[in-house]
């Protein structure tokens, strides 16, 4: 096959444009451009087809998920377009580093641990319903979609509670805040404190260990040799960005859909046990980690196009799991589809690690909204989109109401007063 210019078009994943429709933006691209390039950010290569984006994913001799700090043009730049100031861990690795990285991991974040997970999920979950369930509002987001995986976050890692506002504020913000603006760089910097209570944490868990992530990773080795403290960082600064807002994104995607559809929330309340099908076919449609960045390591095609060494590569899981050759009829919500193949965890190897973390805390949440909270309402007008979803396709704030109700859960004011009584996370 003769080799043929991928077509140059006017696409910025950041845009307001966008940000407007992203289902809509992503089933042109689909149909008329699987493959195509853009200018904007220092240019790139844009990939949507679900084939296609599964080419890629799967090819890491060619395409690049490292990240090599600092960011140097021509050399791998990592998972975000335009390239992070921050490295995250193993997610910016490839092989074969990446696999034994993966491997030691895998038993933090095991389907067992997610069963292990599940009562303080639930704690959690209940206490931020408690804080406004009297008063019959809240805001869906900010109080319990944004609440609940900072939580359960800071406390894998092990992070104190204190602060917790502060650090899911800073995260929730540093999803839709254009990367290379002057907002980013405040983003960043509140980002930023966070990342220094994990530094000054790990010669705490060196000298006294406790059963949390950075516990693990003082103790954990690679290639026979215990790894340093940037490198605990590194994998932090993925499970905090990777474990707030994308089930953030997630849950208020779901929150918004069933205030709109009333037949399919009644269908959930009568029937909680299908919460978790119905988690599949929310991660396809409103796939919350809308694309990642790759780097090209030499010169190679993707689906005849060719791509020259350096360049960079957006591919798509947003629009891969609208690609009507694997979900027909992709714009419609189907609790009886076959998700199996859907691309929001990613494809390859580099599948996201807390995937089952975070569908466990979906099936929590969402049951404990239809459980306590069954007549919810939007209120008209007051729920903000994010700006931009180059990066988390998600909500700013969902103010809501609902008909008040008791607290069910301990009566504490301070969230951290819950941790002894559920006891040691491992």
């Amino acid at each position: 096959m003769a080799h043929r210019e991928a077509p140059e078009i006017d696409f910025d994943h950041h845009s307001e444009e966008y940000g407007r429709d992203p289902w809509a933006a992503n089933m042109d691209l689909i149909q008329r451009c699987p493959v195509a390039h853009s200018r904007h950010h220092g240019g790139f290569y844009v990939v949507t087809g679900y084939e296609q984006v599964a080419d890629v994913a799967r090819r890491t001799d060619v395409f690049s998920s490292a990240h090599e700090l600092p960011n140097t043009p021509g050399r791998p730049q990592g998972t975000i377009i335009p390239a992070s100031t921050f490295r995250a861990l193993p997610l910016e690795m490839d092989p074969p580093e990446f696999l034994e990285w993966r491997r030691a991991l895998n038993r933090f974040f095991s389907p067992s641990t997610a069963r292990q997970l599940r009562p303080r999920i639930e704690a959690f979950a209940t206490w931020c319903v408690d804080q406004c369930i009297e008063k019959g509002e809240m805001d869906l987001v900010l109080d319990l979609s944004n609440a609940v995986p900072a939580l359960l976050t800071l406390d894998i890692v092990g992070l104190p509670m204190d602060n917790w506002r502060l650090y899911a504020d800073a995260v929730h913000s540093l999803a839709y805040t254009p990367s290379g603006t002057p907002e980013y760089q405040q983003v960043e910097a509140g980002f930023a404190m966070l990342i220094k209570e994990v530094q000054e944490t790990i010669p705490q868990r060196r000298a006294h260990p406790k059963g949390d992530l950075i516990s693990f990773l003082t103790e954990l080795e690679i290639d026979g040799k215990k790894i340093g403290d940037e490198d605990i960082v590194a994998v932090c600064n993925a499970m905090i960005a990777g474990g707030m807002d994308t089930t953030t994104a997630l849950f208020a995607s779901t929150f918004e859909y069933l205030d709109r559809d009333q037949a399919a929330r009644r269908w959930l309340i009568d029937e909680p046990e299908t919460v978790p099908r119905a988690c599949e076919e929310f991660l396809r449609y409103f796939t919350p980690v809308v694309c990642v960045g790759r780097t090209v390591m030499r010169d190679d095609e993707i689906d005849g196009f060719p791509v020259a060494r350096g360049e960079r590569v957006l591919i798509s899981w947003a629009a891969a799991n609208l690609d009507p050759e694997v979900f027909p009829d992709p714009l419609t919500i189907d609790f009886d589809r076959d998700t199996r193949k859907h691309a929001a965890f990613g494809i390859g190897m580099h599948r996201c690690i807390g995937r089952h973390i975070a569908q466990t805390d979906f099936e929590v949440v969402v049951t404990e909204v239809l459980r306590r909270l069954p007549d919810y309402r939007l209120i008209e007008g007051a729920a903000e989109r994010y700006p931009t979803v180059g990066q988390i396709n998600g909500y700013v704030k969902m103010p809501a109401r609902f008909t008040p109700g008791p607290r069910t859960g301990p009566d504490v004011t301070d969230v951290g007063d819950l941790l002894p009584d559920l006891g040691p996370l491992w």
